[in-house]
């Protein structure tokens, strides 16, 4: 069994990824700001602090086999809010496993916006935390998802309510496609590139690879309309969102956020720029370097599992 250093345990991917972790039978290193917000588990040691204190990060590698590398800002005013974690957070931790374990595997999860940094501060800021990992020296691997999905999720649950009751709202082109992955299969994968016996398989050292759910070429939104036709039983009629009124709303949003000085909602107008993007399909033809990781569920057979959806009786 291996020793796993976590950042972002507390978060949707990395819940699901330290649940993974432990049911494996591997011991975790967790990086938590609160501690109450991880379960009691055998094989899991609490590290409090954050990405900010040195001291914490060395607790938080020493000893381990691997990183996995999950904190990550996902909203901000600007590019600085965003970068204070995806970047100077991702170069901090960089430095601790140099410094204190610099045989370990970093396994970093961006994004799949970071294939387009122009788009938005968002994936500005994950590519800055790309470049800072490739240039590091380590063993590494950079795994960009697509969008990630699953019952733990509730912030999308308005979405999966309405599509179980016949409404589909298009926030991107009509002619868009998208790739998505169910969190179950990402943290699957993160635990297989963390745990393999790199000395035997180094097909990904120093790659970075995108993953998806098995679906060549993605969904288009007519796609997901039919699939949640078929599993409902009933007509799902498909409601496009003008992208103008995306971007007036990115706009209020972000001015709100700047003069009351607050966090802002996840749209934003660069998050507006990602969702009118007409192409985020991903490749699956760099695999983990662990042959036996695929992917198990589509949306098809998610869809029943989500919050918000109801199944015809």
């Amino acid at each position: 069994m291996a020793r796993i250093a976590l950042t972002g345990g507390s978060g949707f991917v990395g819940r699901r990824t330290l649940e993974a972790l432990l049911d494996a039978g591997h011991h975790v290193n967790a990086l938590v700001r609160h501690p109450t917000k991880l379960p009691t588990r055998t094989g899991l040691s609490t590290i409090v602090g954050t990405l900010d204190q040195a001291d914490a990060l060395e607790r938080l590698v020493s000893g381990t086999d691997a990183v996995i590398h999950i904190a990550g800002a996902t909203a901000g005013r600007n590019y600085l809010d965003l970068a204070r974690t995806n970047a100077a957070g991702t170069a901090r931790l960089i430095d601790a496993i140099t410094s204190h374990q610099p045989h370990a595997r970093l396994i970093h999860l961006s994004s799949l916006a970071a294939r387009h940094p122009g788009l938005s501060d968002y994936a500005a800021s994950k590519r800055a935390g790309e470049e800072l990992v490739s240039h590091s020296g380590l063993d590494w691997v950079i795994v960009r998802p697509p969008a990630v999905y699953g019952p733990d999720d509730p912030s999308l649950a308005p979405v999966w309510r309405l599509l179980a009751r016949g409404w589909l709202l298009r926030t991107g082109p009509a002619n868009a496609r998208f790739s998505l992955l169910h969190v179950a299969d990402l943290a699957a994968a993160l635990c297989k590139l963390a745990t393999c016996n790199n000395s035997q398989d180094n097909s990904t050292s120093r790659q970075t690879i995108t993953l998806h759910d098995g679906r060549t070429n993605g969904y288009s939104w007519d796609e997901v309309a039919s699939i949640a036709s078929n599993k409902r039983g009933g007509r799902v009629r498909i409601v496009p969102v003008p992208a103008a009124i995306l971007h007036l709303l990115g706009a209020i949003n972000l001015l709100k956020a700047r003069l009351l000085k607050s966090r802002p909602p996840p749209l934003v107008p660069g998050k507006v720029r990602e969702l009118v993007h007409r192409d985020w399909v991903c490749d699956n033809t760099r695999l983990p370097g662990c042959p036996e990781w695929k992917p198990s569920m589509k949306l098809e057979t998610a869809l029943d599992d989500l919050p918000g959806w109801r199944s015809p009786s």
